[in-house]
């Protein structure tokens, strides 16, 4: 195994939002993974470059299974492992919708990196892409410093983590659905535990829905039920995501990366399962996380997977709100919930260091421009995004897509709609998740999608 140290030096940033590993895959992946210094509020993305393939080019799996034993995937990998395929052959690829991405202060590259990253998968520019701040002008102390910068600074390294995911967010929403329109709606603060900051993306997204920004929204940030200062705080930040699917909006939210080890606000673990908001609240789809246990040069077809947990303490969040109740898409399923509470993830798709995505980046002042590879739910959420487009585009509106997905659950085309995960656990740092199992569980929910399939059964369902 070639274990030379990659440029980009170990980090564990902790952030208010989520908490970004800046790894150098090509000198762990022989030994355990190193916890991060902080857990602060899941999910997180998970990022790490690697040397050796052509400059300018993105590295193949192959290229990343030679260096560091993982694989790194494709957009045409994520395609043909779930089935986009046919959609595209139809000409179904979101055109006509518009999804709706959240994030604390943005990237100051990201429109000539999404360019770089097309150019290099071939694909088209999206139809339309927009940024807003509604909430304020953001101020970026990294941005045209001289390079390397000290990343000490709390709010620098903040910032940097954040561009991380809105360049993963954009680039993997836009490469899944290449031809739906993209709208970032940026805030100028660091999202933080409980209502610091994640109001600020609140009023944003509050200001979104007023101005019809678009239908489809993808939020990678989260933070444990029980750090809330109430569950009656909860609720009322609930109230948005309420009025968004009452009138008709699918918000994809993460569910997590550390398992059911969730942290307070001094950055402890909770000593027993835990789930963030808003992927616990009722008014959203939940999306878990998935891995490939075997690397792959190229994925051609579907490949098997199992519950996301690897190195002891990363892997899919999951389990039961202590907030908010079963909600009746969930009891007219009959899912298993002894406690009658709201269970989640609703739904799963790829996530772990063992199956990385690649994303393009040019903003970060400490290293050369180049493709790196991340993980984590964060790069779920946004392409499940993606599919809705595409379904809303063969479909039609579909409204707020979990009634539906349920309902598919229980009208016989389940089977072919979904990939049911019955392996493995989300159990993390010493505290014990749940299983996967036969049909819905609170590991992966109902499963990742066969995307065709999937299409088809939503058109049989009704709102």
């Amino acid at each position: 195994m070639n274990t030379s140290i990659s440029a980009r030096a170990l980090k564990s940033v902790g952030l208010s939002a989520l908490s970004l590993l800046i790894l150098p895959v090509a000198a762990y992946a022989s030994t355990a993974m190193p916890a991060p210094a902080t857990l602060d509020i899941a999910p997180n993305i998970i990022v790490a470059s690697i040397a050796g393939h052509a400059k300018g080019q993105p590295p193949s799996s192959s290229d990343c299974i030679a260096a560091i034993t993982f694989a790194c995937y494709s957009p045409s990998d994520m395609a043909n492992q779930y089935d986009f395929m046919p959609e595209y052959a139809a000409h179904h690829d979101g055109a006509g919708q518009t999804i709706v991405i959240f994030d604390s202060f943005g990237s100051p590259t990201i429109r000539q990196d999404l360019a770089t990253f097309d150019s290099a998968y071939g694909l088209p520019a999206p139809p339309s892409f927009m940024i807003y701040q509604p909430e304020g002008n953001v101020v970026l102390n990294y941005d045209n410093l001289p390079s390397p910068v000290g990343i000490h600074n709390k709010n620098i390294s903040n910032e940097l983590g954040w561009a991380y995911e809105t360049t993963l967010d954009v680039e993997w929403a836009h490469a899944m659905a290449p031809g739906a329109n993209i709208a970032l709606v940026v805030v100028p603060v660091a999202e933080t535990q409980g209502v610091q900051g994640l109001q600020n993306i609140e009023n944003a997204e509050a200001w979104a829905l007023a101005h019809h920004i678009g239908n489809i929204w993808s939020n990678s940030f989260g933070t444990a039920e029980q750090a809330f200062h109430t569950p009656t705080t909860i609720r009322n930040l609930n109230e948005l995501y309420h009025a968004a699917a009452q009138q008709g909006v699918s918000v994809f939210v993460a569910s997590g990366d550390f398992g059911v080890a969730n942290p307070d606000k001094q950055g402890r673990l909770f000593p027993f399962p835990t789930v963030p908001f808003p992927t616990s609240s009722p008014d959203v789809i939940s999306v878990g996380g998935t891995e490939i246990p075997i690397p792959q040069p190229a994925l051609t077809t579907y490949n098997p997977e199992t519950v996301w947990s690897e190195f002891g303490f990363l892997g899919t969040g999951g389990g039961y709100s202590t907030v908010f109740g079963e909600p009746g898409y969930q009891v007219s399923a009959a899912i298993p919930d002894a406690s009658s509470a709201r269970g989640l993830p609703d739904v799963a798709y790829n996530s772990a260091v063992v199956g990385l995505f690649i994303i393009y980046e040019s903003f970060d002042p400490r290293f050369n421009p180049d493709w790196v590879e991340v993980a984590g739910t964060s790069a779920a959420a946004p392409q499940w995004a993606a599919i809705d487009a595409i379904a809303n585009q063969a479909d039609g509106p579909l409204g707020f897509l979990n009634p539906r997905l349920y309902q598919i659950y229980t009208n016989g085309s389940y089977g072919a709609a979904f990939h049911d995960i019955t392996v493995g656990d989300n159990s993390a740092s010493g505290i014990t998740g749940y299983s996967a199992a036969v049909g819905w569980d609170p590991a992966t929910g109902l499963g990742t999608p066969d995307v065709h399939q999937l299409v088809v059964a939503l058109s049989a369902t009704s709102p």
